[in-house]
């Protein structure tokens, strides 16, 4: 039973598109479309990105990370 002045509103209906993506997250339905996952929890999303890059952005977003990773590495941790 709905509590306070929510009873005295109309039931809020799911859309149909809503309903099949409620399914879809709780496994009912098969999803639509390239899976974002593989079986063993590989990002395929994160690879398909990089190969949509050209090979000098590649190396690009690769040198980045790799600058980020040894700037985190130099910092000493925060004393509180």
């Amino acid at each position: 039973m709905r509590k306070g002045a929510d009873r005295y509103l109309p039931k809020r209906r799911e859309s149909k598109r809503q309903e099949k993506a409620n399914q879809r997250l709780a496994g009912a339905l098969p999803h639509d479309g390239p899976r974002t996952h593989s079986e063993d929890g590989v990002d395929l999303t994160l690879i398909r990105w990089m190969l949509s890059l050209s090979p000098a952005e590649r190396l690009q977003v690769l040198q980045e990370n790799v600058g980020a990773i040894l700037r985190l590495r130099r910092e000493e941790p925060k004393k509180g």
